[in-house]
């Protein structure tokens, strides 16, 4: 695991900076206290400890570009693992061993604090928006913490080091969480105090509007890779070391990830397929990716595999999909089998006059291609991977 420090960001904290560094070295020699280009006294509050590693940022660069920049040092350092939290004395350094213990359990994780807030009442916008960022999180990482605005963190480094981060405000902490759980770093929970001051006593830097949509841009971008991209590329959209590779390398770890990911998992690969072919003949008509894409989510699928399977209601072939439907429907219903409905009046008016046989055939159809398909393609993933495993024994 390495050695641990403990790293301070800090942007006009002047009255409360001093104390967190002192509540720091407490419990860990190690601390780097980074000034995000404060204009108070924050940088005097920093010098009253010979031993502590400062970093001053001229101007300042958010609280994301600190963490940066605290994370690179920490590393030339030879630290294994980072200490994070705010020096305006929201969180309380006697938490850090808690911090200790959990990595010392599992030292590959990233662990974030769960806070039990204590003091001020905590204004509704801020419960809500940790509410927003909580459930859009586990979207699209498909990881589950109970708290991902808590800043007081511990960083597993080298795991850090390989990501790709972009962002150097708040929605940095938004970013390396999900582009952590992309690369598949273990998130967990660790609960803390959290001290809310009084209106008055507060210093917070965060912008309600503007950050705010920063994340929400961010959690928009990141749920489209999500639900639309194949896990493998999102892994090499987040993974640093590949950032200057070629396309065609990116192209063959990407394929060759999606590959393996089918094959290792013919169960799982099946379904998302009969998924897809399912949510793509429902008549859920302009939702069927996106209904593929949530569904798969929420049963643990292969998101990418099954809105590619959804497809199968592409414009050539929707209207056949839509005449076995009627077919299929009215047997179900009239008891009677009628292979040239009327076309007279257009696809709309004879949907509409002969609505329930087309739902209800759609509906049963949707079924028994999903299981024909999803059947299909295991029996054909499983020899698939017999036949290789007889080459391989060969």
């Amino acid at each position: 695991m390495g050695r641990t420090c403990v790293i301070i960001p800090a942007y006009n904290n002047g009255r409360t900076a001093a104390a967190v560094i002192r509540g720091a070295l407490a419990q860990l020699p190690d601390v780097i206290f980074v000034d995000d280009g404060s204009t108070d006294e924050t940088a005097l509050a920093a010098g009253q400890f010979p031993g502590v590693t400062v970093i001053r940022h001229e101007r300042n660069l958010g609280k994301g570009a600190a963490l940066l920049s605290g994370f690179a040092r920490a590393l030339s350092l030879g630290f294994g693992r980072a200490v994070s939290l705010d020096a305006d004395g929201q969180h309380l350094p006697e938490d850090i061993p808690a911090f200790l213990g959990a990595a010392a359990r599992d030292p590959e994780a990233l662990f974030v604090g769960s806070r039990r807030r204590v003091g001020a009442k905590v204004s509704f916008g801020s419960r809500f928006a940790n509410r927003f960022s909580d459930f859009w999180f586990w979207l699209e990482s498909g990881a589950s913490l109970p708290d991902t605005q808590c800043g007081f963190r511990s960083y597993p480094l080298p795991a850090i080091d390989r990501l790709k981060l972009d962002k150097k405000r708040y929605d940095f902490e938004v970013e390396v969480l999900v582009k952590a759980a992309w690369l598949g770093v273990p998130l967990k929970a660790v609960p803390v105090t959290a001290v809310y001051l009084p209106e008055g006593e507060r210093v917070s830097h965060f912008r309600p509007f503007i950050d705010f949509m920063r994340i929400s841009h961010l959690y928009t971008l990141f749920f489209f890779m999500r639900f639309f991209l194949p896990a493998p590329l999102q892994r090499v959209s987040c993974d640093k070391s590949l950032a200057g590779a070629s396309f065609f390398k990116k192209l063959a770890v990407v394929t060759r990830g999606v590959f393996t990911e089918s094959v290792a998992d013919p169960l799982g690969t099946s379904l998302s397929i009969a998924l897809g072919v399912m949510m793509g003949i429902l008549p859920i008509w302009g939702f069927q990716m996106l209904g593929a894409s949530l569904a798969a989510a929420r049963l643990r699928l292969n998101s990418f595999i099954a809105v590619a399977a959804s497809n199968i209601s592409f414009p050539a072939v929707a209207p056949f999909i839509f005449y076995f439907a009627l077919v299929l429907g009215h047997a179900l219903l009239a008891g009677s089998l009628d292979l040239s409905p009327a076309f007279d009046g257009g696809v709309r008016q004879l949907a509409a006059e002969r609505l329930p046989e087309w739902l209800l055939g759609s509906v049963v159809l949707a079924l028994g291609a999903a299981l024909a398909a999803g059947g299909l393609s295991y029996i054909g993933i499983t020899l698939a991977n017999r036949v290789s495993g007889r080459y391989r024994d060969a």
